[in-house]
């Protein structure tokens, strides 16, 4: 009986120690600022684990757009129209193409197959501009491009040229210098700026093309998997507005590396040979004819 009651007492004793050490180690670990950051990082991160989802790839697609596949194979599943196509080139009869270098090279190429090609589209656009010029003062050393002789905002000669149809290719030359955040947001205060002064106009934003593969400059980041979350990005950004359309040209010129094909570069960068420029060509009248049908459908809805 006694020899119980001692282990009883004994125990009990082991217990309360127990408890006591408990209580001084706990304090001892919170009071520390080192140890205690330390405990608030771990637990953030294991937070952070622990809600985080994995993206999804559905993308919210509008009424009428079933050739929009989800994720990254946004393409639209049409096939290539030919070089020349009259009927179809009427589309880009009272449209304006808006850019950098890249749409300088496309101009040139329309312009070397003659009066009337794609409905002689306008060209507006500078070598090395970018989205953080284009929503920028407008000066004479910047590199706004100039229509009927005057250097104004992109959505001011768009209003003055009164294109229906606004073609936009920007946002390569940012991301050599800066994030795709930061890229989104410039685009964002663009495009908007151009609808409110142009509400009847439609928009369309041409995706980035990607580098030739041995040009990617790694050190800051200027890859074709960076290039390809940027028009991830766009896409999901236009389906959000009825007045907006991506056009994916980029995986039409891309090898099996996700790089610009060989054949498609004049430099082992990012500029196109005439081959390139025939893809685009090729591309965007797939996409017209898609456009059009559509538009007529919905107004055989009325």
């Amino acid at each position: 009986m006694r020899r119980k009651f001692f282990a009883i007492f004994f125990a009990a004793i082991l217990c309360v120690a127990s408890l006591a050490a408990t209580f001084f180690l706990t304090k001892s670990y919170s009071e520390n600022p080192i140890i205690a950051k330390s405990a608030k990082a771990v637990t953030e991160e294991q937070t952070t684990e622990a809600v985080t989802e994995e993206p999804t790839t559905e993308a919210t697609t509008k009424s009428v757009n079933n050739n929009y596949v989800a994720g990254t194979s946004y393409a639209k599943a049409v096939p290539d129209m030919p070089i020349y196509d009259e009927e179809t080139d009427k589309f880009f009869e009272n449209s304006v193409f808006y850019g950098d270098s890249l749409t300088v090279g496309f101009g040139r190429y329309c312009e070397a197959l003659g009066e009337g090609f794609f409905c002689n589209p306008l060209f507006l656009a500078s070598t090395s501009f970018s989205l953080k010029q284009a929503i920028g003062p407008v000066t004479d050393t910047t590199l706004h491009p100039t229509y009927g002789g005057e250097k104004l905002s992109p959505e001011d000669t768009i209003v003055k040229t009164g294109a229906e149809e606004v073609f936009l290719f920007l946002g390569m030359n940012d991301l050599v210098w800066t994030d795709t955040a930061t890229t989104l947001d410039e685009y964002n205060t663009l495009i908007f700026r151009i609808h409110n002064k142009s509400p009847e106009a439609k928009i369309y934003i041409i995706g980035a093309t990607y580098i030739y593969a041995p040009g990617q400059r790694f050190e800051n980041g200027y890859t074709n998997a960076n290039l390809r979350i940027f028009n991830d990005a766009l896409y999901s950004y236009c389906e959000n507005y009825d007045y907006l359309e991506f056009i994916n040209i980029g995986d039409r010129l891309i090898d099996s590396t996700d790089g610009l094909k060989s054949e498609y570069t004049s430099d082992n960068y990012v500029h196109m040979t005439a081959e390139g420029y025939d893809v685009w060509i090729k591309v965007l009248r797939s996409y017209a004819k898609y456009f059009t049908a559509v538009e007529a459908a919905e107004a055989s809805q009325l």
